[in-house]
């Protein structure tokens, strides 16, 4: 079975690993060894370039493909998916104001950025805008709170990035359960506990969520406009949420 019947993301991984690990590999090289048309592999090279990554070619005898000699972390290639969890994490390390690093931590965010394409780079630019540190959560919190469930978290991370309503069910504190349409528009920090604002569209009504007691969540291809930082401000203290001075 050749590398054409294999998914296109793990080809370009491969690809990038070669040119990694064997700089001078030539296009017809590659093409015998992947089972591709010259044709083919200079589409998955443009692929490459798109996506970050300084693949460089050199001319004469010798010459080939190969990745820019001090390329690092671009050296692994991240799915949409992974790319965007990467660059949720990061603008919440810098949200936090880590003590070391916090200046590369601000420089390897807006590279990540810088990768997306230009329309997806707007609507990304404002995330760090929608993530709040608040106090230290109360004893009782720290009780009973538990680590969500990464891949119930998935959906809602990327819907959280792009803007996108999400279908979730809920477990309140008493117990009662209920399905909600919701506007995920803040993420929201009472260490060690992460708390979602969002608009409840079924209720009209504007509330904090606890991550640890969503039970089911799906994105909707339905979009919104997050709400500015200082209406977000007010909608957190209207419901006693106080934040950190950072």
């Amino acid at each position: 079975m050749g590398l054409r019947t294999v998914g296109r993301l793990d080809r370009l991984d491969l690809l990038a690993r070669i040119l990694r690990d064997r700089p001078g590999v030539t296009v017809r090289e590659l093409a015998d060894e992947l089972d591709m048309s010259m044709r083919s592999v200079f589409r998955d090279l443009s692929a490459l370039r798109d996506r970050g990554l300084p693949v460089e070619s050199s001319r004469g005898r010798g010459g080939g493909m190969r990745l820019q000699h001090n390329w690092g972390l671009g050296r692994v290639l991240l799915s949409r998916e992974e790319a965007l969890c990467t660059l949720l994490g990061l603008a919440v390390a810098e949200k936090l104001g880590f003590p070391l690093f916090a200046a590369e931590v601000t420089r390897a965010r807006r590279k990540l950025a810088d990768a997306f394409p230009t329309v997806e780079r707007r609507r990304l630019a404002p995330l760090r805008q929608r993530i709040f540190v608040g106090q230290p959560a109360s004893s009782a919190v720290r009780a009973s709170y538990r680590e969500p469930d990464s891949a119930l978290m998935r959906p809602l991370q990327a819907a959280f990035v792009e803007t996108r309503v999400v279908t979730a069910d809920y477990v309140r504190e008493d117990g009662a359960r209920s399905t909600r349409r919701l506007e995920p528009h803040a993420l929201v920090i009472n260490s060690p506990a992460w708390y979602l604002l969002a608009r409840d569209l079924d209720r009209a009504a504007t509330r904090t969520f606890r991550l640890d007691r969503f039970t089911a969540i799906a994105a909707n291809q339905e979009t919104f406009n997050s709400m500015a930082p200082q209406l977000v401000r007010e909608a957190l203290e209207s419901q006693d949420v106080t934040l950190a001075r950072l």
